[in-house]
């Protein structure tokens, strides 16, 4: 027999499943909630990383300054000395991570040649991580790594995407913002 207290605790079930998948969802039900959920927020996703030699975060004003000094939660997939590796707060593809270094460079056109190595190594991030959560999508070669273009970049630090598997993303993802004239591939070797 189904009774209240099974339904309620099915519905707990699901917010609970659905907080997992996406962290950055809130309810609007109580303020209570929203406030337990921020409170969980904060203690899972709130992070302060580990600052590079030479490199100051609390001079990076972005969104992503935020996330690497703790004050912005994300859900963090990898991370290394130089880089950070992170899911996107509104993913277009069952894994949209975001491969972002310490180091605060804004866009695509502030990138040196001797930030090639750092490209590189953005690249290889995303394509472990990737490897680790659909193994699938990369031996399909089912998936996007991208850079935007500015104006088209949403963030003023240089940030790789990481979508697999590709073919789950709408037409308009997929072909237009991040493979269109406003998404620059990585290309495979």
């Amino acid at each position: 027999m189904l009774t209240r207290s099974k339904v309620l605790r099915g519905v707990a079930t699901i917010v609970a499943a659905n907080f997992a998948l996406n962290p950055f969802a809130t309810t609007t039900t109580t303020t209570t909630t929203e406030n337990n959920n921020k409170k969980k927020c904060d203690e899972l996703f709130c992070v302060r990383h580990e600052e590079p030699k030479g490199v100051d975060f609390a001079s990076n004003p972005s969104v992503f300054g935020g996330i690497l000094r703790g004050e912005v939660p994300a859900l963090t997939l990898a991370e290394t000395d130089d880089l950070l590796c992170f899911m996107d707060k509104t993913p277009r593809a069952p894994l949209h991570a975001l491969v972002i270094p310490k180091r605060h460079i804004p866009t695509l056109n502030d990138l040196t040649f001797q930030d090639v190595e750092l490209v590189q190594e953005m690249r290889a991030l995303g394509l472990r991580v990737m490897k680790e959560r659909y193994p699938h999508a990369h031996q399909d070669k089912d998936y996007v790594l991208c850079f935007h273009v500015p104006p088209f970049n949403s963030v003023d630090h240089l940030h790789l995407h990481v979508l697999a598997p590709a073919s789950s993303m709408t037409r308009l993802m997929r072909y237009g913002k991040y493979r269109g004239p406003c998404g620059v591939p990585v290309m495979k070797k």
